[in-house]
């Protein structure tokens, strides 16, 4: 899997949560935002603590049963790979993967044969939650134990990882349901330690009109949740196609670039973006704090379809 041996970052920042609420400068162009570490641990600054657990979230790669499958002129496979490649490369030794939905466009067999084997190489374990362009039966047919849902903690280090199905059968928004939201209450009452929470569909607004009407429909139940339990340190989704990042009750809702074609932000209707292909790194620390940095391809070859109207 060494077919795009120059991939480098491009256009990344970092979020490097301690002890403040204020906005620092750094250097490179990074931007640092500070916040409390979790009460339920000790109160150690970042850098005085020696464990650190690495998480790299890839998301939406759309995939195809062919190899060569495109979407919106991209070949999904072939950028899933490059991303990959580059997240193993270029971030710190990982923990874990964590994939964040519409895994396979096409929802076939192959597809989802074809990722399994892409993450097995790896050697590192991996979470699989479903997206709107997934199926949950295949997933669970051909990803085993690595398909996650509807609401599943893994545990990892002193950090509790929550993964919560906001999909529904049928429809491209998503919506969680008193079933699920109970689950999760249940869950963050029963593992009081640092949580981040995955799903597919983000929760809140990012300011794009025609990608918030496919928002989690009772995200507001889900964020008043979330604030009632002060271990969660963020909520993780994929679905937008875009690099997001807003700061609630003490915690941040984070949106991932895709492994493909990326959105354009705040847009009214469908817009292609000409931003690389990228992921999610989050750093985990023992005292409760959170470091995360989105990292992109550079020079990628493939260049989507900017005239779409839709996908």
């Amino acid at each position: 899997m060494n077919w795009f041996g120059n991939a480098h970052l491009h256009n990344c920042y970092i979020l490097v949560l301690i002890n403040k609420e204020q906005i620092m400068p750094a250097p490179n162009g990074l931007r640092t935002f500070d916040v409390a570490p979790s009460p339920t641990t000790g109160g150690a600054r970042p850098e005085q603590t020696a464990q650190r657990l690495t998480l790299l979230q890839l998301t939406d790669p759309h995939l195809f049963a062919e190899p060569d499958g495109q979407l919106l002129g991209v070949t999904t496979r072939r950028s899933f790979e490059a991303v990959l490649e580059l997240a193993l490369a270029h971030s710190p030794p990982a923990d874990a993967l964590v994939l964040t939905g519409d895994l396979v466009h096409d929802e076939s067999r192959e597809g989802y044969r074809a990722l399994r084997r892409l993450l097995d190489r790896t050697g590192l374990p991996y979470y699989c939650i479903p997206g709107n362009h997934d199926s949950q039966p295949l997933m669970e047919e051909l990803l085993g134990p690595a398909a996650l849902g509807p609401v599943a903690v893994r545990t990892l280090g002193d950090w509790n990882l929550v993964f919560l199905d906001s999909t529904e059968p049928g429809r491209e928004g998503g919506r969680i349901g008193q079933a699920r939201l109970a689950a999760l209450g249940d869950a963050l009452v029963a593992k009081r330690s640092p949580a981040v929470i995955f799903l597919h569909q983000h929760p809140i607004p990012v300011q794009s009109a025609w990608m918030d009407r496919l928002s989690v429909e009772d995200g507001d139940e889900l964020i008043a949740l979330c604030n009632r339990h002060h271990q969660v340190k963020a909520l993780v989704c994929g679905h937008v196609h875009q690099e997001f990042a807003q700061r609630l009750d003490g915690y941040w809702v984070l949106g991932t670039p895709s492994t493909c074609v990326q959105f354009e932000p705040r847009q009214s209707k469908f817009a292609i973006d000409a931003q690389p292909p990228g992921y999610r790194e989050l750093t985990l620390l023992a005292n409760g704090a959170l470091e995360t940095r989105v990292v992109r391809l550079d020079g990628y070859p493939e260049r989507p379809s900017r005239t779409a109207g839709g996908y």
